[in-house]
């Protein structure tokens, strides 16, 4: 039997990108590979990958030395957060053999996809390895409804007054959204408890990754947090303006939707009039859509159940 490849994986300083990063490193781990994982991110959230080697990131100036004992090391994105080449003679850039963007992929299955064809796993597959901690209950709280309203760019974000007009419909329906938004941006969103919201105050990923978890639904832009949602088993809206790129990029551990307005405008005016166009009523209309899918879902799996009995 031949020695146990030591792989090391870098993350891109994104939430979402890390997640799905973590689909390789948990593929890698499944083909007998010891693998090192680099990234503040999911090191914020190592209790959640039990059996990882989980470090924090890596400085262009460490890495030389750090990786020196790895056969082999793995990056995302081109010289994000620095150029892999100049560290270890082994690199791997993810994106130099992949298509980015585009139609007809998804990205989880396409990381998947790259470890059977690329590296010759077998029995490959698009979970990442995450599992929740002892104590944290899925759906505790099956009619919380988590709302993300930020993301990296002002363009990704829905508009404020339809988040608040989304919580009364989903307080009038008979759920209870609660915002998610980073400590710097509090202040910004404290106005939606006028409304009826919650704002927790959760400390720091692990904490939001286990109030997501108790919660029933997820609603948000396209961002990190989503992908976060999806990874913890937990149905997900995803707002956007941008149909194409969403879909391949969507969060794929779950039941997932997309929701887009009827209507949007080519080119740079797209980017900035989705954010009214798309309605809370459409909204909620996407949302009982994918309360369907999870209802579908789930007498699936009460059925299989009963059949295995």
């Amino acid at each position: 039997m031949g020695e146990q490849e030591k792989v090391a994986i870098l993350m891109a300083p994104r939430l979402g990108d890390s997640l799905l990063m973590m689909v390789i490193a948990n593929n890698f781990r499944n083909n007998g590979a010891q693998v090192s994982v680099f990234g503040d991110y999911i090191w914020q959230l190592r209790d959640w990958f039990p059996g990882f080697d989980i470090r924090r990131s890596l400085t262009q100036q460490q890495a030389h030395t750090a990786l020196s004992g790895f056969d082999r090391a793995i990056q995302m994105h081109p010289g994000w957060p620095f150029d892999l080449t100049q560290a270890h003679p082994n690199a791997v850039i993810y994106d130099e053999h992949v298509i980015i963007t585009g139609k007809g992929f998804v990205k989880a299955y396409q990381m998947r996809d790259f470890c059977r064809d690329y590296f010759g796993h077998t029995g490959c597959t698009h979970t990442n390895g995450m599992v929740a901690p002892g104590g944290v209950e899925k759906n505790r709280y099956p009619r919380r409804v988590v709302i993300h309203p930020t993301s990296t760019g002002a363009l990704r974000c829905w508009a404020p007054k339809h988040f608040g007009r989304l919580s009364t419909d989903l307080i009038k329906a008979g759920f209870e959204p609660a915002f998610i938004v980073s400590p710097a941006e509090r202040a910004d969103w404290q106005w939606v408890t006028g409304v009826g919201a919650a704002l927790p105050d959760n400390p720091g990923l692990a904490g939001v990754a286990g109030y997501i978890r108790e919660s029933g639904w997820f609603i948000g832009n396209e961002s990190g947090i989503g992908h976060l949602a999806s990874a913890t088993g937990i149905p997900v809206l995803t707002l956007t303006g941008r149909m194409t790129r969403t879909r391949a990029w969507r969060p794929a551990w779950g039941i997932s939707r997309i929701v887009a307005p009827w209507y949007i405008p080519g080119g740079r005016l797209r980017d900035r009039y989705w954010r009214i166009l798309l309605t809370p009523r459409h909204v909620m209309w996407a949302f009982g859509k994918l309360r369907s899918d999870a209802a579908a879902a789930d007498s699936d799996t009460n059925i299989t159940a009963k059949e295995a009995a």
